[in-house]
């Protein structure tokens, strides 16, 4: 995971496709679904539930962009309302997507806003 400063600003183009959350409307995985599901646009087949993220992380063929950069602000509020098992699977599914896009040559990071 990255740390980035708030001075810091990130916007989608050719090369990356920025995903930008707020943890302190993303208390809840439902509504992380949503968000990232809008951001990314993911496919009508998502199944909003963490198999299905696993998988659509891991995938990400679907995006021009062959960069994606998930931008979280309020970190500490991320996924708060959730058990904190949830929580790290969700962290273990971005580890995972990170490695797995590097042998697709696309690449997926998550950056930490401070």
């Amino acid at each position: 995971m990255i740390t980035i400063n708030k001075a810091d600003r990130l916007t989608s183009n050719s090369e990356w496709q920025i995903a930008k959350l707020d943890g302190s409307k993303t208390k809840t995985l439902k509504k992380f679904y949503k968000k990232l599901g809008s951001r990314l646009e993911f496919p009508d087949y998502f199944g909003e539930n963490l198999d299905a993220l696993a998988d659509i992380l891991t995938d990400l063929s679907w995006l021009a962009a062959p960069n994606v950069i998930l931008y979280i602000k309020n970190m500490d509020d991320f996924l708060s309302e959730e058990n904190e098992e949830d929580r790290n699977i969700v962290f273990e599914i971005f580890d995972e997507a990170y490695t797995g896009q590097i042998e697709e040559e696309r690449s997926f990071e998550v950056v930490k806003v401070v």
